[in-house]
């Protein structure tokens, strides 16, 4: 019989670390170079407990243009990104990143398909044309046939609702809000705007004072359109502003900063995705943090799950959010 320390001295590694690699330690995953050599003089010697490695797949994950091109506008984005890599490469697998722009140049037939990000239903049918897959994953805000696909997503009420918590527990009474013009053809129960309407109608001791759309979602945009406002109003500015994205909140505090009104004390503000980039600045900004990381790693694994499966429910996955504290709430 066959046992750890025979493949230990095979291999020329400790028995802990043919324990740990067989035994699936995720520091030393079967996807590193001395875990598949374990894993195939296990499976060599005839050792009782290792199966055949399935073999590798390629997938495809589509993306806007933009998505890429900047860390702190697109830190959602990379986030996403960084969490797909991480398990394609831990399930030892390939992934190709192509905008939707470039799609029509792919010719090859892949395992599966993660789209990531917010597309028009006509956008959607394009890529379901070209791609010729049923196992494709959504992950972003929505996914317009969630009957035939699966979506790894963020509840964009629970998020609000979190934010305007955290503002009301403050005691603060006024708000300011701040999003992107919707492109994209989104339904009214995925606006945020909708469900800080929503909430202000449940918790009228909370007043939405204005709601300002920006030109995009970007940190230019949000330092725009808080400029124009800083510059237009003659009002005094209410005490809590809501950023519907990280990048908008960052662009605000810099707009608030320049006209001399000091963030977590004269203002105080909350944003929403969680990106590093929220600690970069100061003061650091609070905000509901969704997981994109882990939503991409979800995503990786709803794709690779789905190949061996004859047949599927679709799923729907998101991760419970929660408030990343920082000085400016």
């Amino acid at each position: 019989m066959v046992r750890i320390k025979d493949i230990a001295k095979a291999a020329n590694v400790s028995p802990a670390t043919v324990s740990r690699c067989l035994n699936k330690d995720p520091s030393l995953s079967i996807s590193t170079e001395t875990g598949k050599r374990i894993y195939e003089i296990a499976l060599s010697m005839g050792y009782a407990k290792v199966k055949a490695l399935d073999k590798s797949e390629e997938f495809l994950v589509i993306h806007k243009e933009d998505h890429f091109h900047d860390h702190v506008d697109n830190g959602y984005y990379f986030s996403i990104r960084s969490g797909i890599e991480e398990i394609i490469a831990k399930n030892g697998d390939i992934c190709r990143f192509v905008s939707i722009s470039k799609l029509e140049a792919e010719d090859k037939a892949y395992s599966g398909v993660i789209v990531i990000g917010n597309y028009r239903p006509s956008d959607i049918e394009h890529i379901k044309k070209l791609v010729c897959n049923d196992n494709i994953v959504f992950v972003g805000k929505l996914n317009f046939y969630p009957e035939c696909f699966d979506t790894v997503t963020y509840n964009v009420n629970l998020c609000v609702h979190l934010a305007l918590n955290a503002i009301r527990e403050k005691g603060y009474t006024q708000l300011l809000f701040l999003d992107g013009t919707d492109h994209y053809q989104i339904p009214r129960d995925f606006l945020k705007i909708t469900h800080v309407r929503n909430y202000l109608e449940l918790h009228q001791d909370l007043t939405l004072k204005e709601y300002l759309e920006c030109d995009g979602f970007g940190f230019d945009a949000g330092y725009r359109t808080m400029k124009e406002y800083l510059d237009r109003t003659k009002d005094p500015i209410p005490q809590a502003i809501f950023a519907a994205t990280d990048p908008i909140g960052i662009g605000v505090i810099k707009a608030l900063s320049e006209a001399h009104i000091a963030v977590g004390k004269d203002v105080h503000i909350i944003s929403m995705n969680g990106s590093n980039a929220c600690t970069l600045i100061t003061p650091t900004l609070t905000s509901v943090d969704y997981h994109s990381r882990e939503m991409g790693k979800e995503a990786a694994l709803l794709v690779k799950e789905n190949v061996r499966k004859q047949e599927r429910v679709p799923k729907c996955i998101s991760f419970a959010p929660r408030i990343i504290e920082g000085g400016s709430l």
